[in-house]
């Protein structure tokens, strides 16, 4: 993506913390929503005791659904956004969050699992592409499954300003250039889709 839309991106959740607060219509969601999205991420296996890897954690919720739910992982958070780190590291200083652009920057570290919840929602020039690019970086460090979290382009009412993916054709990819290992979960939120993508099938 191209550091014009990235900063774009950035202002976009600056404004929506700013107006928001720390709650989840801060990063854009309804609590109820994210809820959801969340039970869906969490039915893809055993994360107990895990290294697992949130890729745009924006301010650190599902690190607290997981301690919500007495759920002990090895967590580390990734966003572009300076200021939702800053706040998701005054939040759970016990938990390791960084500013990370996997498209800038070197990789040097391999997880169990990987989750991108919502990361690609905001309708830029150049989101499919650097939606594929980013999940083939990711999933080169992914030990056992990664999960992507996608708005549902057959949704009924969309938002000019977001962006809706095609699960077919979503999966079509992840099964031609990841793993032949990968489905759609039919998700508890009817406006979106989870994509589960395993390395091994004995993962599944």
């Amino acid at each position: 993506m191209e550091e014009l839309y990235k900063e774009y991106v950035i202002s976009f959740f600056d404004k929506t913390l700013q107006l928001q607060g720390d709650r989840p219509e801060g990063v854009g969601w309804s609590g109820k929503g994210q809820r959801l999205r969340f039970e869906d991420l969490l039915s893809i296996g055993d994360i107990r005791g895990k290294k697992v890897l949130d890729y745009g954690c924006g301010k650190g919720d599902l690190y607290q659904f997981l301690k919500d739910q007495n759920i002990p992982v090895s967590y580390t958070g990734f966003d572009i956004n300076q200021n939702l780190i800053s706040m998701a590291e005054s939040k759970f200083p016990e938990a390791e969050f960084r500013v990370f652009d996997i498209e800038e920057e070197r990789l040097n570290e391999d997880f169990d699992y990987i989750f991108l919840c919502g990361v690609f929602n905001l309708k830029v020039a150049g989101i499919d592409e650097t939606v594929r690019n980013v999940l083939k970086m990711l999933f080169e460090h992914c030990n056992i499954a990664l999960a992507f979290n996608a708005l549902l382009d057959h949704s009924l009412n969309q938002d000019f300003q977001l962006h809706y993916v095609s699960p077919e054709e979503m999966l079509q990819f992840a099964l031609k250039e990841l793993s032949p290992h990968a489905f759609i979960k039919e998700s508890g939120n009817s406006d979106d889709f989870t994509m589960f993508v395993y390395k091994h099938k004995n993962s599944i």
